[in-house]
């Protein structure tokens, strides 16, 4: 018998995708659902974090508040959204302090508010565990919408600031050292909202989506969807300074940077005439945007170590099979 273990969470969410008949302009399966609303689109995504997955020891209910604004933020930054407002779901057992909860409420509010957005409503629970859900509503103009899909054989493939971090800030909080910017980027992620914008208005920018799940995983998805392969050159790929810190050896490192994910930052593809335009962008939104490969019309998604050429693996973080960090 098949089971959610056998099939992962992404084989899973296509089963829901065969299953559902959606009216929206854009369906399950990307970052946002976008609704038409005549000239522009709703945008719409919703994301959970429950104890046992999401939330490492070492985590406070400031924290945790503020990530589940962020990862829901994250998803509008991903589709060139800006945001409209946000509502929370709270499951809570009974027996939790009640400066627990207005710490929490402190980081929700926090955080949509330094994205000039709000949380505008929500529900809460009794529950056996901590469980939060947030959904995220944004908008964003038709053509400048950004979608997973639209990568061309000959685009390059950028990422936002560097990759790595988060990673090892869970690793410094497990092994305690002391990485303290690490440890906050990984207890309070920052949504690329200006970056996504820019990059919607830019007209250059070909397929993005966010690097949730590590850069293997996103650059798979953007493959699945796209019909197209990809080339990175892990060389070019930019790494947070703690990585070394949290792992000297050479595979470890590697590891973090290809597959750990909780980054939260945008990796896109665009017209390779624009490359000239990038220093710019960069310039204007305060983060750095480096080319890390090229799109390719392959038989596989490629990554180029040291002058090796190898099948790039989809090791990402998913849901229901993970493998234990």
């Amino acid at each position: 018998m098949k089971t959610l273990g056998t099939l992962g969470e992404r084989e899973t969410i296509r089963i829901i995708q065969r299953i559902i008949k959606s009216d929206a302009s854009v369906g399950p399966g990307d970052d946002c659902a976008a609704i038409d609303i005549g000239d522009r689109y709703l945008l719409v995504t919703t994301d959970m974090m429950v104890t046992k997955a999401h939330i490492p020891k070492g985590m406070g209910p400031y924290d945790i508040g503020w990530s589940i604004i962020a990862v829901n933020l994250s998803d509008i930054a991903a589709m060139g959204g800006s945001p409209l407002g946000l509502v929370t779901a709270i499951g809570i057992t009974r027996g939790h302090p009640i400066d627990f909860i207005e710490q929490m409420v402190d980081g929700m509010n926090d955080c949509a508010r330094r994205f000039n957005t709000s949380v505008v409503g929500g529900d809460t629970k009794e529950h056996e565990d901590l469980v939060l859900c947030g959904t995220a509503l944004g908008e964003v103009s038709k053509k400048g919408i950004l979608l997973r899909k639209g990568a061309k054989a000959g685009d390059l493939v950028v990422v936002t600031g560097s990759l790595g971090r988060a990673g090892a800030g869970f690793f410094s909080m497990k092994k305690q050292l002391g990485l303290k910017e690490a440890e906050d980027a990984l207890k309070r992620p920052w949504p690329r909202i200006k970056e996504g914008m820019a990059l919607s208005k830019s007209g250059f920018v070909t397929s993005c989506m966010d690097i949730s799940d590590g850069l293997s995983a996103s650059i798979f998805e953007l493959s699945r969807n796209s019909g197209m392969t990809y080339e990175i050159d892990y060389a070019r790929v930019p790494k947070a300074k703690e990585v070394d810190m949290a792992f000297h050896d050479i595979e470890r490192q590697k590891d973090l940077v290809l597959n750990f994910g909780d980054d939260f930052e945008l990796i896109f593809t665009m017209k390779r005439e624009h490359e000239a335009d990038l220093a710019r962008l960069a310039e204007e939104t305060g983060c750095p945007m480096t080319v890390v490969g090229k799109v390719t019309s392959g038989e596989e998604n490629i990554l180029i170590d040291n002058g090796k050429r190898e099948k790039l693996e989809n090791l990402g973080y998913e849901h229901f099979r993970t493998r234990t960090p």
